[in-house]
Protein backbone atom coordinates (compact mmCIF):
# COMPACT_ATOMS: atom_id res chain seq x y z
CA UNK A 1 0.00 0.00 0.00
CA UNK A 2 2.87 2.39 0.84
CA UNK A 3 4.43 1.72 -2.55
CA UNK A 4 1.16 2.41 -4.33
CA UNK A 5 0.69 5.73 -2.53
CA UNK A 6 4.31 6.68 -3.21
CA UNK A 7 4.00 5.89 -6.92
CA UNK A 8 0.74 7.81 -7.14
CA UNK A 9 2.34 10.91 -5.58
CA UNK A 10 5.34 10.68 -7.90
CA UNK A 11 3.35 10.07 -11.08
CA UNK A 12 0.95 12.92 -10.53
CA UNK A 13 3.53 15.37 -9.21
CA UNK A 14 6.23 15.09 -11.87
CA UNK A 15 4.27 16.55 -14.81
CA UNK A 16 3.82 19.81 -12.95
CA UNK A 17 7.56 20.13 -12.33
CA UNK A 18 8.36 20.34 -16.02
CA UNK A 19 5.81 23.07 -16.73
CA UNK A 20 7.69 26.21 -17.78
CA UNK A 21 5.13 28.60 -16.34
CA UNK A 22 3.66 28.74 -12.90
CA UNK A 23 4.51 29.55 -9.35
CA UNK A 24 8.02 28.53 -8.28
CA UNK A 25 6.83 28.20 -4.70
CA UNK A 26 4.23 25.61 -5.73
CA UNK A 27 6.93 23.62 -7.55
CA UNK A 28 9.18 23.68 -4.50
CA UNK A 29 6.28 22.50 -2.38
CA UNK A 30 5.57 19.61 -4.78
CA UNK A 31 9.23 18.61 -4.75
CA UNK A 32 9.23 18.72 -0.95
CA UNK A 33 6.14 16.47 -0.86
CA UNK A 34 7.81 14.03 -3.23
CA UNK A 35 10.97 14.03 -1.11
CA UNK A 36 8.97 13.33 2.06
CA UNK A 37 7.14 10.45 0.38
CA UNK A 38 10.36 9.04 -1.07
CA UNK A 39 12.41 9.21 2.14
CA UNK A 40 9.56 7.95 4.31
CA UNK A 41 9.05 4.96 2.02
CA UNK A 42 12.72 4.13 1.52
CA UNK A 43 13.55 4.39 5.22
CA UNK A 44 10.37 2.48 6.04
CA UNK A 45 9.53 4.96 8.78
CA UNK A 46 6.68 4.11 11.10
CA UNK A 47 4.04 6.74 11.77
CA UNK A 48 5.59 7.40 15.17
CA UNK A 49 9.08 7.75 13.69
CA UNK A 50 7.81 10.08 10.94
CA UNK A 51 6.11 12.34 13.47
CA UNK A 52 9.39 12.72 15.37
CA UNK A 53 11.79 12.62 12.40
CA UNK A 54 10.36 15.25 10.04
CA UNK A 55 10.34 18.20 12.45
CA UNK A 56 14.00 17.53 13.32
CA UNK A 57 14.96 17.01 9.67
CA UNK A 58 13.12 20.15 8.52
CA UNK A 59 14.75 22.22 11.26
CA UNK A 60 18.16 20.93 10.19
CA UNK A 61 17.50 21.71 6.53
CA UNK A 62 16.36 25.24 7.36
CA UNK A 63 19.44 25.97 9.47
CA UNK A 64 21.77 24.58 6.80
CA UNK A 65 19.96 26.54 4.08
CA UNK A 66 20.21 29.76 6.10
CA UNK A 67 23.90 29.13 6.77
CA UNK A 68 24.59 28.54 3.07
CA UNK A 69 22.71 31.71 2.16
CA UNK A 70 24.84 33.74 4.55
CA UNK A 71 27.98 32.12 3.11
CA UNK A 72 26.89 32.97 -0.46
CA UNK A 73 26.25 36.58 0.56
CA UNK A 74 29.69 36.81 2.13
CA UNK A 75 31.33 35.30 -0.97
CA UNK A 76 29.38 37.59 -3.29
CA UNK A 77 30.38 40.65 -1.27
CA UNK A 78 33.99 39.50 -1.28
CA UNK A 79 34.05 38.92 -5.05
CA UNK A 80 32.19 42.12 -5.86
CA UNK A 81 34.41 44.34 -3.71
CA UNK A 82 37.68 42.45 -3.92
CA UNK A 83 39.57 45.29 -5.62
CA UNK A 84 38.49 47.91 -3.09
CA UNK A 85 39.00 45.87 0.09
CA UNK A 86 42.20 45.95 2.10
CA UNK A 87 44.16 42.77 2.75
CA UNK A 88 42.87 42.73 6.34
CA UNK A 89 39.24 43.05 5.17
CA UNK A 90 39.71 40.25 2.64
CA UNK A 91 41.25 38.06 5.33
CA UNK A 92 38.31 38.75 7.65
CA UNK A 93 35.77 37.85 4.96
CA UNK A 94 37.65 34.68 3.99
CA UNK A 95 37.74 33.63 7.63
CA UNK A 96 34.00 34.33 7.94
CA UNK A 97 33.33 32.12 4.90
CA UNK A 98 35.49 29.36 6.38
CA UNK A 99 33.58 29.70 9.65
CA UNK A 100 30.30 29.15 7.75
CA UNK A 101 31.76 25.89 6.42
CA UNK A 102 32.67 24.86 9.97
CA UNK A 103 29.20 25.88 11.19
CA UNK A 104 27.56 23.66 8.55
CA UNK A 105 29.67 20.69 9.58
CA UNK A 106 28.75 21.33 13.22
CA UNK A 107 25.02 21.49 12.29
CA UNK A 108 25.25 18.22 10.36
CA UNK A 109 26.94 16.51 13.30
CA UNK A 110 24.46 17.90 15.84
CA UNK A 111 21.39 17.00 13.80
CA UNK A 112 22.88 13.69 12.72
CA UNK A 113 22.90 12.71 16.38
CA UNK A 114 19.33 13.94 16.88
CA UNK A 115 18.10 12.06 13.81
CA UNK A 116 19.92 8.89 14.86
CA UNK A 117 18.20 9.19 18.21
CA UNK A 118 14.84 9.07 16.44
CA UNK A 119 15.38 6.54 13.62
CA UNK A 120 18.64 4.80 14.56
CA UNK A 121 22.12 5.03 13.10
CA UNK A 122 21.55 2.59 10.22
CA UNK A 123 18.63 4.58 8.86
CA UNK A 124 20.37 7.91 9.48
CA UNK A 125 23.36 6.74 7.42
CA UNK A 126 21.00 5.50 4.70
CA UNK A 127 19.31 8.92 4.72
CA UNK A 128 22.42 10.61 3.31
CA UNK A 129 22.50 8.35 0.25
CA UNK A 130 18.72 8.64 -0.18
CA UNK A 131 18.93 12.43 -0.29
CA UNK A 132 21.57 12.21 -3.01
CA UNK A 133 19.61 9.56 -4.93
CA UNK A 134 16.42 11.64 -4.76
CA UNK A 135 18.23 14.69 -6.19
CA UNK A 136 19.74 12.60 -8.99
CA UNK A 137 16.37 11.09 -9.93
CA UNK A 138 14.71 14.48 -9.85
CA UNK A 139 17.39 16.02 -12.06
CA UNK A 140 17.14 13.11 -14.51
CA UNK A 141 13.37 13.54 -14.72
CA UNK A 142 13.59 17.30 -15.24
CA UNK A 143 16.24 16.83 -17.95
CA UNK A 144 14.12 14.17 -19.65
CA UNK A 145 11.07 16.44 -19.65
CA UNK A 146 13.10 19.37 -20.96
CA UNK A 147 14.32 17.25 -23.87
CA UNK A 148 10.74 16.20 -24.62
CA UNK A 149 9.62 19.82 -24.56
CA UNK A 150 12.32 21.19 -26.83
CA UNK A 151 14.95 22.37 -24.36
CA UNK A 152 15.24 24.15 -21.02
CA UNK A 153 12.74 26.86 -21.90
CA UNK A 154 10.16 24.47 -23.29
CA UNK A 155 8.48 24.75 -26.68
CA UNK A 156 8.90 28.17 -28.22
CA UNK A 157 10.91 29.48 -25.29
CA UNK A 158 14.60 30.15 -25.56
CA UNK A 159 16.99 28.16 -23.47
CA UNK A 160 20.36 29.36 -22.22
CA UNK A 161 22.77 30.71 -24.82
CA UNK A 162 25.11 28.20 -26.43
CA UNK A 163 28.58 27.95 -24.89
CA UNK A 164 31.20 30.29 -26.35
CA UNK A 165 34.13 28.66 -28.02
Amino acid sequence: MKKLVFLWVILFSLPTLAQPKGDGKAKKEKIQQMKIAYITKELDLSTEQSEKFWPVYNEMEKKIKDNRKEKRELAKDLNTNLETLSEAEVKTKVEAIQQKDADELKLKKEYGEKIAGVIGYKKSVKLVSLERKFKQELLKEVKKRQEQNGGPGGPGRPGPPPPKE
